[in-house]
């Protein structure tokens, strides 16, 4: 579908705005917003949690219902434990905050904002989603998420079944996010994980079970 004349100038206005703000942007982030966020939003990781246990559990009873929690668990992880609290911070930097403002509200064409908000996962986060690549694949994780989102577009709206293979991809991406790069976020903004999904600012935590427990009760 073509773009109405508005549409498009509207395009070009959003275009030129994000190059012009994307380095302030970055420079204005700071970490302790991030953090804020995961502390404020202890149980923002669990849907997705969910979401992936149950693609598991259908694994023996139907293969594209897994796919399609697969997709849905990786979906929900990546934008409500990763990229949404990049989001909230970058609202407070008051130069962009109409920018982020149209990005929250869900505007089409989020791809643009792709960059911005992964430079900032990387450089706050520890995590670099165009590089990483899960065990033995060739292709970075951002790749894969694409393909699982074309795919899942296909069952959805075209009625198509996904394979064992396109099924694993899907399950192992959703995996590798939830349980392994959200973890390591989590850990570097100082925080950890109960029960795989609860994020806890207690540092008293980690030393549970160990000699160190009675003597910290006892302070």
């Amino acid at each position: 579908m073509s773009m109405t004349p508005q549409e498009a100038e509207y395009e070009e206005f959003m275009d030129r705005l994000y190059e012009e703000n994307k380095e302030q942007a970055i420079e204005e982030f700071t970490g302790e917003l991030l953090q804020s966020y995961y502390r404020n939003n202890g149980l923002l990781a669990k849907p997705a949690f969910d979401a992936l246990i149950e693609a598991r559990s259908l694994m023996n009873t139907s293969i594209t219902a897994a796919f399609v929690f697969s997709a849905i668990a990786m979906e929900v992880a990546l934008k409500e434990s990763l990229l949404k609290p990049i989001v909230h911070g970058l609202v407070h930097a008051e130069s962009v905050a109409s920018l982020v403002t149209d990005l929250v509200m869900g505007h089409q064409s989020m791809d643009r904002y792709k960059d911005l908000l992964l430079q900032i996962l990387l450089e706050h986060g520890g995590v670099d989603l165009l590089s990483y690549k899960r065990s033995g694949s060739a292709r970075n994780i951002w790749e894969e998420i694409k393909t699982i989102q074309k795919k899942r577009n296909l069952i959805v709206h075209a009625a198509q079944t996904a394979s064992g293979e396109e099924t694993s991809l899907a399950l192992s991406v959703a995996s590798t996010i939830i349980e392994t790069l959200f973890p390591s976020v989590i850990t570097k903004m100082g925080l950890h994980l109960h029960d795989g999904y609860r994020i806890c600012a207690d540092w008293k935590c980690q030393y549970e079970g160990t000699p160190f427990e009675k003597i910290i009760k006892g302070t």
